[in-house]
């Protein structure tokens, strides 16, 4: 390949790469719902078992939500709510700066909630008091 089909082909494969790469709106990519959740010494985060759902009564566990952030300052909140809408825990997160675009961050939340009749629950998951993702579990009696 001459110099000048190699610059071109260069040049095609810069401008396709900064195309995809431009600022994403801020998405949740990943969420669980876990027993527990252990940080190594790295940062890294592992889960411990999945949960799929509850029965009736008090449950603690935690979720591991991570994002992909546009650059800038972000706040996040997660809430669960009854099968009748109503909020019935909440967990707010503080301000948190994504230094560049498609920034992944992860938002841990620690859940001590009382489950009082079975049905279909949800968790909403908010970035920047914008709704971005909802996540359903069923309690059983």
């Amino acid at each position: 390949m001459d110099r000048v089909k190699k610059t071109v082909c260069l040049l095609l494969l810069i401008t396709s790469l900064l195309a995809t790469a431009q600022a994403s709106e801020n998405i949740v990519i990943n969420h669980v719902i876990t027993d527990r959740i252990i940080q190594a010494q790295d940062g890294s985060l592992y889960i411990g078992q999945v949960l799929l759902g509850f029965s009736v009564g008090r449950a603690k566990f935690y979720t591991l939500t991570q994002v992909a952030l546009e650059k800038g300052l972000h706040r996040g909140e997660i809430t669960i709510e009854d099968p009748n809408s109503k909020v019935l825990a909440q967990v707010k997160f503080g301000d948190f700066f994504a230094e560049t675009d498609n920034w992944l961050h992860s938002l841990v939340g620690t859940w001590d909630v009382e489950f009082k009749e079975p049905g279909t629950y949800q968790i909403i998951i908010y970035i920047d008091k914008l709704p971005k993702a909802n996540f359903y579990f069923v309690v059983v009696q």
